[in-house]
């Protein structure tokens, strides 16, 4: 036995007793022969006991960790911070902030998320979250921010959301003074907002009076300007987005003029940066009469000429659908000349809707005459091409009673 202690050190009896602190009837370890146990005792379950604090974030998930979560943070708010010492008073904004991003980590569910607005508990969660909003701390705003954005994917949240006032607060958010984060946490809230009917539509008639596109064009001219105090570059495709989904009907297209988006979404097109948010906004706003002239006259055309033989096709395609939106205007037949060449190549495009969208655009555009000798000119090299492009005019001014060189007779 002697032999087997000295050569066989792992099975030696332990030097110390297995987690002494705990209160066990027998002395378990002692004469157990497994030198684990001298690791066991430094390792958790601690061998003192922890002291609890139910203020700290809950480890329940699912269902039941929101609905904890949710009373700790109400508790946390109704602290009267006056009345505390800096020590305390920075406790409960790390508490804040601890818990309200386990409320971000546990909706992670449409029936969660569900429950949560439904206000299973006593708690308004909408309510509350509107109040974290409102709170001095930044990494707190973008937390509950973050989660307005996981409640707008279901109907019920983004009613809730719009209905409570959350909405208006995160477009006045969008200038945040302090943090980039809060800027771009809101944005993105509003995009996912504006992503659905539903929500367009509470956005544009009831958020701030209707006045909700004149605060989004006022943040995006803001956080777009490299010398402004709230530079924020990535928020800028967010912003053209969401504007894109709201600009459908006459009002926030006019609105969005008056607060002089079209000048800032040129200049984006001529710089070649964020075109896809870019083309979609534009394409937006030339379903408005207004939209064309003023998309016209600040030479959108021109600015999108180059996308038109884009590397990529959804560029190319949306660049066609802006042309054909802005050439119903006699103004923008008259200027489409330019654009001519890169449309006819078009039309060599295997893909269908590339074809489409370039025919229907120089249909338009062939409506007047000087334009549609110049489309004849460039396509005199494939007189197939050409005959089919002259044919599907001709069709197309028969069918809206128009003879070539005259003018209408309706």
């Amino acid at each position: 036995q002697a032999l087997i202690s000295l050569h066989h050190e792992v099975i030696r009896p332990p030097e110390i007793q297995h987690l002494p602190s705990y209160r066990f009837k027998a002395e378990v370890g002692k004469q157990v022969a497994h030198n684990v146990s001298d690791h066991l005792s430094g390792r958790t379950p601690y061998p003192q006991p922890a002291k609890f604090d139910r203020l700290q974030p809950t480890i329940a998930h699912g269902k039941r960790g929101v609905t904890k979560t949710v009373e700790v943070l109400q508790e946390l708010v109704d602290i009267e911070l006056e009345e505390v010492d800096d020590d305390e008073r920075q406790r409960v904004a790390n508490l804040k902030r601890d818990n309200v991003s386990k409320l971000f980590e546990a909706i992670y569910d449409i029936t969660v998320i569900g429950d949560a607005v439904a206000n299973t508990s006593e708690i308004n969660t909408v309510a509350l979250l509107k109040q974290l909003l409102a709170d001095p701390d930044p990494q707190v705003r973008t937390g509950a921010a973050q989660v307005l954005g996981r409640f707008c994917a279901i109907l019920q949240g983004r009613k809730a959301v719009c209905a409570s006032g959350c909405a208006e607060q995160l477009a006045f958010m969008l200038e945040d003074p302090e943090h980039a984060d809060v800027r771009l946490a809101s944005g993105k809230t509003l995009h996912i907002l504006t992503q659905s009917i539903d929500g367009r539509d509470d956005v544009v008639d009831t958020v701030a009076d209707g006045q909700t596109i004149l605060i989004m064009v006022k943040a995006l001219l803001a956080v777009s300007q490299k010398q402004g105090g709230i530079s924020t570059p990535e928020l800028t495709p967010v912003l053209l987005d969401a504007l894109a989904n709201l600009l459908r009907f006459d009002e926030p297209i006019s609105l969005a003029l008056m607060g002089g988006v079209m000048p800032f979404v040129v200049q984006q097109l001529k710089l070649r940066k964020h075109n896809m948010a870019a083309l979609r906004c534009l394409c937006s706003i030339c379903s408005h009469p207004e939209g064309k002239r003023a998309a016209i006259e600040e030479k959108a055309l021109q600015a999108i000429c180059g996308l038109l033989a884009s590397e990529k096709p959804v560029e190319r395609q949306l660049s066609a659908r802006a042309v054909l939106l802005m050439c119903v205007d006699e103004l923008g037949k008259q200027k489409a000349g330019v654009l001519v060449p890169n449309l006819c190549q078009q039309l060599y495009e295997e893909d269908h809707d590339l074809y489409m969208n370039a025919l229907l655009a120089i249909r338009t555009i062939c409506e007047w005459p000087a334009t549609r000798e110049y489309v004849m000119k460039v396509l005199e090299d494939d007189p197939e091409m050409r005959e089919q492009v002259f044919s599907d005019h001709q069709v197309h001014l028969a069918s809206y009673r128009y003879e070539a060189n005259k003018p209408p007779r309706v």
